[in-house]
């Protein structure tokens, strides 16, 4: 199951987890999920956003990160708004 903006969070998410996982380490969840829904199919994908939006805080980008978290956060929520839509 893959679509535009979770092949962007894909691409994203290790890059992301490398450069701020010390300082944020929900990001290595975050990958991992990311990961699992680009590799899973729709069925599994609402239960994968579920746990994605409470380890993410609902998206909530934190004040001290680069560009790419943000692209990452952004692009994630995107992706759930598509699957729930569809749904």
């Amino acid at each position: 199951m893959i679509n535009q903006n979770l092949s962007q969070a894909a691409r994203l998410a290790p890059i992301v987890e490398r450069v701020h996982g010390a300082h944020h380490p929900e990001m290595t969840r975050v990958r991992e999920i990311t990961q699992e829904l680009a590799d899973s199919d729709a069925a599994r994908a609402e239960g994968l956003f579920r746990e994605l939006r409470a380890v993410t805080g609902g998206y909530a980008v934190p004040g001290d990160v680069c560009e790419a978290f943000e692209a990452t956060y952004r692009a994630l929520e995107r992706a759930d708004a598509e699957i729930a839509q569809a749904a």
